[in-house]
Formats: C-alpha cells, structure tokens, sequence
C-alpha cells in the first residue's frame, strides 16, 4: 500500500527581476516551526526583494508615480493562521482562522516570490487584523507604510515644538514624491490637523510626474529638483517655496547628492530624517552641524510596536491608503510589467488565496 502523498501548495517565484514568475503547485507545505505557526497568505504587496535584484545585476529599477513602493524588500503579507505550534499556550497565542498580518523583522519571509503558505518564527509577529480593517489594506501596512509612520513619528516631537513656540510656519520638506513619500505625506496631513496653518508640507522630486501626484494628495507645494539646473539654483528655489527656511527634512533618496542639497536648505536647529532603501555613503561636515546646531537622524523599517500602532489607527479610519489594486497572483508577470510601464495607478496587491 503505497504512503499518502504529502499536502502541497502553489508557489508563484522568481529569482531575479529579469525572469518570469514561474508557478508551481507541487511543493510541499512546510511545518510549523517550533514556538511559531504557519499562515495561509491571502494577500501580499507587489513586491521586488533585495534578493531579486542583487541576482538580475542591476540597480533597483526606478518607477514613477507611488509605484515605487513597490521597491521596498521584503513583503507585505496579510493572512489567516493556519497552524500554531502546540508547545505554545496562554490567552494571547494567536488562534487558528486568527486574521493578521506579519511583522517582517526577524522573519525569513520568501524572498522569491508569493507562496500560499508561510511560516512566522516567533508568534508575537503577528498582529491581528480588526474585523473594521480589510485585509488588503491590512497588507499595505507592514513596510513602506510602517517606514513612513516611523519617520513621522519622528519628526513629530520637532514639528510640534516648533509649533507650540508660535515664532511661525513650521516647514517640513519630503524628499523623494514616490511611494514612501506619498505615505509620508498621508500621515503628516493627519497629524497635522488643525494646525495646518502653522505646517507647511512640501514635496520635493526629479519627477514632474510625481510631483503632480503629491499635490493631488494635498501637499501645501512641491519643487522640482530637476538636476540639470544649477545646484545653486535649486537650494534658492526650495528656500522660496519654503518661506522660513526648512526646519525637518524627510529624505527617502538619501543620496550624497539630495542630503548635501537637504543640510544646505535646512535651517539652524533643523532635523534631518534619512531613511529607505539607499546603500550610499555619505560625509558631511560635523563642524557645520554643530555650528548650525543641526541633527541628523536615521529611522528603520518601523517597530513591531508601530505597526500594531498602525493597523489600530487604520482600523480606526483614522488613516487612509493610498489607491490600490487587487489582481490574481497568477498574473503576477502581467501586474510587474504594468507597474513597470506605469498603468497601474497606485499600488498594487497579489490575492495569493481566497480570504474564506
């Protein structure tokens, strides 16, 4: 009598962002680990991982618009819990048919492509999803927005000191107009509130395009850092847009080129916030900085406390996302390529298995 086959599920990979996603539905489901627990993934962010690029041998492909939030690594996944390991006990050990999303950090997430199962190390990863909070928004949250809360949360405790002393408009300049950018901005907006008069929000890109979608977003103006100008030119230019001078920059390039072009419009006390993706290098003079009386400072992808922050605060409808997409994973090739050539508007999310 011949053993029972083994449980397999469908998993929609690639190596590198020059292949195509490839489907197969012959491997095996893997088992929970212990201490952790396995999820049935229903929807996942479109995604490149670090892993895809650094094997097609090329630099992170640039995307107009808030497409490229697209290029933050690692995946946004919301699911159902399919198995908790039965070592665990206690009130709050997530439940079978539990809704959640998965915090990434710590997490050996697939890194190829969109499996239907995965699983979680250590179960205090996994936030659960209000019955008010859909689950494709839900997916949204764990990366690129859970960055752009992270620097808003920031440069909050600036912007509002500047705000309380009443000495006038609190500037705050937002480099890079794309995906993290227009997170950024939602958040700010929010925060802001009331005192909208007394925060001025300015969204600065090398992309028109994107800078025309910051302002549909609301942004109280943007500049175009097109750098075929003189460098002198653009630091006066964004001095004049942000009458006052520049007092929290939120830079998600953080090239040498945009943080020198920030700490030179930034003004004395200003704060300036690095963050995303960039490998760069970069030197700046520590003597201007203490001269200037001026900080920078780094923020990562987000805490686990910020994200359960997050989902309460959307679950709320407190927050709003950004536009977005649901497409069937097995058309993960035709969602890239659209991304790519920019016809999907806002983001896009992989249905990776019925919600049911």
């Amino acid at each position: 009598m011949s053993a029972m086959k083994p449980e397999r599920m469908k998993c929609v990979r690639r190596i590198s962002i020059e292949e195509e996603f490839n489907i197969d539905d012959e491997n095996p489901i893997p088992p929970v680990p212990r201490g952790g627990a396995r999820v049935k993934v229903c929807y996942a962010g479109a995604t490149y991982s670090d892993m895809q690029v650094k094997n097609s041998g090329h630099k992170r492909p640039k995307m107009p618009g808030v497409l490229d939030t697209s290029l933050f690594p690692g995946f946004e996944v919301s699911g159902v819990v399919d198995e908790v390991c039965n070592t665990l006990t206690g009130e709050d050990i997530p439940k079978k048919g539990d809704k959640v999303v998965v915090y990434p950090g710590g997490e050996n997430l697939p890194e190829v492509g969109y499996d239907e199962y995965i699983v979680v190390k250590d179960v205090a990863n996994l936030i659960a999803i209000p019955p008010s909070l859909d689950m494709q928004v839900a997916s949204l949250l764990p990366t690129g927005a859970l960055l752009a809360y992270a620097a808003i949360s920031k440069a909050r405790p600036f912007v509002r000191e500047k705000v309380q002393s009443n000495t006038g408009v609190a500037n705050v300049l937002i480099v890079g107009g794309g995906g993290l950018g227009l997170w950024t901005l939602l958040m700010a907006k929010h925060y802001i509130g009331e005192n909208d008069h007394q925060v001025h929000v300015t969204v600065a890109d090398t992309s028109i395009e994107k800078l025309m979608v910051a302002k549909e977003y609301g942004c109280y103006d943007v500049i175009h850092w097109n750098d075929a100008i003189h460098e002198e030119y653009i630091r006066e230019r964004t001095k004049d847009v942000c009458r006052g001078g520049v007092h929290v920059v939120i830079d998600f390039v953080s090239s040498p080129r945009t943080i020198k072009r920030s700490l030179k419009v930034l003004k004395e006390e200003g704060v300036l916030i690095v963050g995303g993706n960039a490998k760069y290098e970069v030197t700046f003079n520590l003597n201007t900085l203490a001269t200037r009386n001026q900080s920078v400072l780094g923020v990562s992808r987000g805490s686990r406390k910020q994200l359960q922050e997050l989902v309460d605060l959307y679950a709320e409808g407190t927050l709003q996302p950004p536009p977005y997409s649901v497409f069937p994973v097995a058309e993960a090739n035709k969602v890239f390529s659209e991304l790519g050539q920019c016809k999907i508007s806002g983001r896009a999310i992989l249905q990776v298995c019925p919600e049911e």
